[in-house]
């Protein structure tokens, strides 16, 4: 049996849903979805859910705090925070932003 860890970007799953309108999926069990994308032979061993915290509106926020308090109720699931940045940063050395 192959064993698989699959990685989630919170940020670029809500977006992409958002895109699309399916705001039923908002409260989607990652865990659960990474587990119906294997092949017969694999087997899910954890998942990684990246992600970082809304600011602002509060609202947004709070919802947010649910879902991931919801996800960490999952078996084999850790959660990673990194920062979002509000607007873009250049490279003092490149020039790349």
């Amino acid at each position: 049996m192959e064993r698989v860890v699959a990685y989630i970007d919170g940020y670029n799953l809500y977006f992409g849903l958002r895109s699309r309108g399916w705001k039923r999926y908002y409260w989607l069990n990652v865990q659960m979805m990474a587990g119906h994308l294997l092949k017969p032979a694999q087997s899910l061993v954890l998942t990684r859910y990246f992600t970082t915290i809304v600011k602002q509106p509060h609202d947004k926020r709070q919802r947010q705090a649910a879902y991931l308090e919801a996800l960490q109720t999952l078996p084999d699931l850790t959660m990673h925070y990194g920062h979002y940045l509000a607007s873009p940063v250049r490279c003092r050395n490149c020039g790349y932003t």
